[in-house]
C-alpha cells in the first residue's frame, strides 16, 4: 500500500511540474492528453487487475503488455514531436542569424565617380 501511495504522489508531482513548466500558450490538447495519461496511471496503480481486463477486452494477453505497448507509443510520439519542434526552432534560429548577420555586415564601398570633370 505504501508503494501505491508513493507512485500516485510521484504521478501527481510529475503532472504538477508538467503543467507549471509550460507556458499558457501550450496547446490544450497536450495538457488534456497529459491529464488523461495521469488519470490512467493512477487508475492502473489503484486497480492493477483493471489493466488486465482491459487488455483482454482488446485482445492482449496481460495488462503489463498493454502498458508496455502504450509506453512504446508515447515514447515514439515524444521523439517525433521533439524532432518536429527542433526543426521549427532550427529554422527560426537560422532566420534570426541571417537577420543579425545582415545588420552587422559592413556597407559596400561607394562606386568611384566616373563623371569626367576637367
Amino acid at each position: 500500500m505504501i508503494l501505491k501511495i508513493l507512485l500516485i504522489v510521484a504521478v501527481l508531482a510529475i503532472m504538477a511540474i508538467f503543467l507549471r513548466s509550460y507556458s499558457s500558450n501550450t496547446r490544450a490538447l497536450s495538457k488534456i492528453l497529459a491529464l488523461a495519461f495521469a488519470l490512467f496511471a493512477v487508475c492502473a496503480i489503484l486497480f492493477p487487475n483493471a489493466t488486465t481486463r482491459l487488455a483482454n477486452m482488446i485482445g492482449i494477453g496481460r495488462g503489463a503488455d498493454l502498458l508496455l505497448y502504450c509506453l512504446v507509443i508515447v515514447v515514439v510520439f515524444m521523439i517525433v514531436n521533439g524532432d518536429l519542434h527542433r526543426r521549427v526552432d532550427d529554422k527560426r534560429f537560422a532566420k534570426i542569424v541571417r537577420h543579425v548577420s545582415l545588420m552587422d555586415a559592413p556597407s559596400p564601398p561607394a562606386p568611384p565617380d566616373t563623371t569626367d570633370n576637367p
